[in-house]
């Protein structure tokens, strides 16, 4: 389905696993610092970049 080698799949897999890892670390801090409240905040930043994403995917087909 795709022309990426093993070890580029696996790189791949890594830059994601640490990419969530650190907008969890940083979900944390915010609520840490701030509240509870930033979480309401959270979702609605994380849905538009969703939206995003989905609009960019449909966009490309």
């Amino acid at each position: 389905m795709s022309d990426l080698s093993d070890s580029e799949s696996h790189r791949l897999a890594v830059r994601i696993y640490l990419a969530i890892a650190a907008v969890l670390v940083v979900a944390v801090l915010l609520v840490l610092a701030f509240g509870l409240h930033v979480l309401g905040l959270i979702g609605i930043v994380l849905t538009v970049i969703v939206f995003a994403i989905m609009l960019a995917f449909t966009a490309g087909n």
